[in-house]
């Protein structure tokens, strides 16, 4: 009875450790597929009442795709399938067939169970355990028997329910059979994804010098667990120790798969192929035709990641000559597609795919391979293979939304040949129901939007499109072709509008700094002086640098200055640097608001004389700040800046009013000297100039000089009109100098 057990033991195919499985899998979108498929099995299943069908399939998706999203979501279907406990004798929806003639002795039932296991027929030996367990629950076989039901139930991919059986009796102390139960126990437990469980349930032992045999090989599932929780060295450590045991046992074939599986990690793809094959010749010595498959794609596999693809490209062909009935058929011709596709060998890679699709049409890497083979025809030119493809992927595809996938991917096709009337409806069904918040719906909206710009830049729909998604670029594009044309019609309500959306829906668009401008622009325009003066003031904090800046503080600075803000007009006119004219004007202005506003006003202009000593108001803007100067008393400086005010509207009255100011201060040399020069200047009868020779005619006479007053008072009288005030003051001042009538003329 023992050995039928520890054969049971021995030979059950249920999930083994994830690095096995990863090395002969390079395709994570299978994965998701074929556990998507379990699911959806599983579902069915539950849906019409067969409880035990629809817990198998759960329980094979966990054990085998344990890492998918789908294994996570049919854990939570598996815990609410009701049922019972089988290891207490309840009714259960797990249960296998019962046999009609039950046995009359346990001996009878027992002969039924050896021959039934012994001939492989698992639901046949499952029953009669059952029906032993029910008809003799006292019997001293009992323990024995639900080992069997545990190992039978690991067999058929059912974890969860072993384990009802096998976890009581791996905490039964001194029972001969809780070393295998642990072995079994360790097995169901880490097919479910429960590592930690696993480590507390299998007890640490040296493989090697284990005294009990069955505790030696449980410690293949604490290395598996070791390595799913990340402590990869110490799980590569008890592998090599498990392999090395010399334990008679199909465990040493997976554990030299996991070896394999470390070096590989490691970056030693020779040594993970001498392992590959190690195990190989492990797996076919214990005939575990699944192992042994998945080592030989996975040396394969190994070929691939090493980037030696035309080895890889080999041996994934050899591999459909070798096993042309695996169930891996399908990956192989897959990933021998993927190689020779990642050579540039494309009508070779296309005859691996059409190959997969003719021997493995069913297969979980079918929709894969005509997405594959779309993308090639793709690239050769030939649209109608690849559209064809794609539509059959739709069709194909486990996978969630595979059709509307598959739209997307026609639409791509005619995208990217500009055949955008043919892309468009696809686009548009694509979009039919599809959840405004998926960050995939804005991308095939902006994929729409170019599509509809391209073929048809007046229809409506691109307004509406637009504005559901306003951080697109063409949208920007669009709002800011938009608003300029607003602004160029002079329509300024709505160029303002459209410039705002413009900055608030993208902010870092090349078009922002315009955008900024002139929607102060239009606000301007419109009268919105306050709104524009703070557009204004956005505009110059955020972009410093932009060809428009001195423009727009030249506005503000108008703005201000208009809105009685004299102060803050010249802060903003003193931030224009340069020489140009823009500068120019914006020192002047500058001059003016400082003079408004009554705060140093003469400063303005002597600064603006002092920048722009040529331009044409300089002198001017010299003679205000001396005239400002004297009026506040500060004398000195006014008399610097009459000097300074040489243009020829300036100097005349200038020299007048220093020569004015010299002689209040008392230095009548200075004061003559202004006058002196009023000598040269032009017009010859102007007012100033008349009074100033005047004043210089008298004080030469106060020093006694008549000599030189005498020529001062005849160019007086030349230049003067006959009967001023002037003229009579000459006149009479030369009478009294000179006796000689001659010099007064007429």
């Amino acid at each position: 009875m023992t050995r039928v057990f520890s054969c049971l033991i021995l030979l059950f195919g249920f999930a083994l450790p994830a690095r096995t499985i990863d090395l002969a899998r390079n395709d994570s979108g299978a994965k998701e597929s074929a556990a998507l498929r379990l699911y959806r099995d599983a579902e069915l299943s539950l849906r019409t009442g067969e409880y035990g069908a629809s817990r198998r399939q759960l329980e094979l998706l966990i054990s085998r795709y344990s890492g998918t999203d789908w294994a996570e979501r049919g854990r939570r279907l598996l815990d609410a399938i009701p049922g019972g406990d089988p290891a207490a004798g309840g009714v259960t929806p797990d249960a296998p067939f019962v046999p009609d003639l039950p046995s009359t002795t346990p001996e009878e039932a027992l002969a039924r169970l050896r021959a039934a296991a012994s001939a492989g027929a698992d639901d046949q030996a499952l029953g009669e355990a059952y029906d032993f367990l029910r008809r003799y629950p006292n019997s001293p076989l009992r323990s024995e028997i639900e080992l069997a039901a545990g190992a039978l139930h690991l067999r058929r991919g059912e974890p969860q329910t072993a384990l009802k059986f096998l976890a009581p009796l791996a905490r039964a102390q001194g029972d001969r059979l809780r070393t295998r139960a642990i072995h079994l126990l360790g097995g169901a437990l880490f097919a479910l994804g429960r590592e930690t469980d696993v480590l507390k349930a299998v007890p640490a032992a040296d493989p090697s010098g284990a005294a009990d045999r069955w505790l030696a090989l449980a410690q293949v599932w604490r290395a598996a667990a070791l390595d799913r929780t990340g402590r990869k060295e110490d799980a590569a450590e008890l592998y090599r120790a498990v392999a090395a045991s010399g334990q008679e046992s199909p465990v040493r074939a997976y554990a030299l798969a996991a070896i394999a599986g470390d070096w590989d990690r490691q970056g030693k793809p020779d040594r993970a192929r001498d392992a590959l094959a190690r195990a190989g010749a492990e797996a076919s010595r214990w005939k575990l035709d699944g192992l042994r498959d998945s080592l030989a794609l996975a040396g394969a596999n190994a070929l691939s990641r090493a980037h030696r693809l035309e080895d890889a490209a080999r041996a994934y062909l050899d591999f459909t000559r070798r096993y042309p009935n695996s169930p891996l058929i399908a990956q192989a011709f897959y990933e021998r597609g993927l190689a020779l596709k990642r050579l540039g060998e494309k009508e070779e890679a296309i005859k691996s795919f059409e190959d997969l699709l003719e021997r493995a049409p069913d297969s979980a890497y079918a929709a894969d391979a005509h997405l594959q083979l779309g993308q090639l025809d793709t690239e050769l030119g030939r649209t109608g293979e690849a559209l064809s493809h794609y539509r059959k992927m739709g069709r194909t595809s486990e996978a969630k939304d595979a059709d509307r996938e598959a739209l997307l991917l026609m639409a791509q096709v005619h995208y990217n040949a500009k055949r955008w009337s043919d892309a468009i409806p696809l686009y548009r069904r694509w979009l039919d129901g599809a959840p405004a918040q998926d960050p995939k719906t804005k991308d095939v909206q902006g994929l729409l939007l170019v599509s509809l710009w391209e073929s048809d830049k007046d229809n409506p729909d691109l307004v509406e499109l637009a504005a559901k998604i306003p951080d697109h670029p063409l949208v920007a594009h669009i709002r800011w072709l938009l608003a300029t044309a607003a602004y160029k019609r002079g329509d300024w309500v709505s160029a303002e509008d459209l410039f705002k959306r413009q900055i608030e829906a993208d902010g870092a668009s090349p078009h922002t700094p315009q955008a900024r401008f002139y929607r102060a622009e239009a606000l301007r325009q419109s009268g919105k002086t306050a709104d524009a003066a703070d557009a204004y003031r956005r505009y110059l904090a955020a972009h410093p640098k932009d060809t428009h800046v001195k423009e727009a503080t030249m506005r503000l600075g108008a703005l201000l200055y208009e809105a009685g803000d004299a102060a803050g007009a010249a802060a903003v006119y003193g931030r224009v640097t340069g020489d140009d004219a823009d500068a120019a004007d914006a020192a002047y202005n500058r001059a003016l608001a400082l003079a408004k506003s009554g705060k140093n006003p003469a400063a303005g202009w002597e600064q603006f004389g002092s920048r722009f000593p040529k331009h044409a108001r300089a002198s001017w803007a010299w003679w205000t700040a001396a005239r400002m100067r004297e009026e506040h008393g500060d004398n000195a400086q006014a008399s610097k800046d009459y000097a300074r005010a040489a243009g020829p509207e300036e100097r005349t009255k200038a020299l007048y009013a220093l020569g004015r100011l010299e002689e209040r201060l008392k230095r009548a040399a200075a004061a003559k000297a202004a006058y002196q020069k009023l000598a040269d200047t032009s017009p010859k009868d102007d007012p100033p100039r008349l009074a100033g020779l005047l004043r210089l005619a008298l004080m030469l006479e106060l020093e006694d000089k008549p000599r030189s007053a005498a020529p001062l008072y005849a160019d007086l009288m030349k230049h003067s009109r006959r009967g001023t005030s002037t003229f009579e003051a000459a006149r009479k001042r030369l009478e009294a100098l000179t006796k000689d009538k001659s010099l007064i003329g007429k």
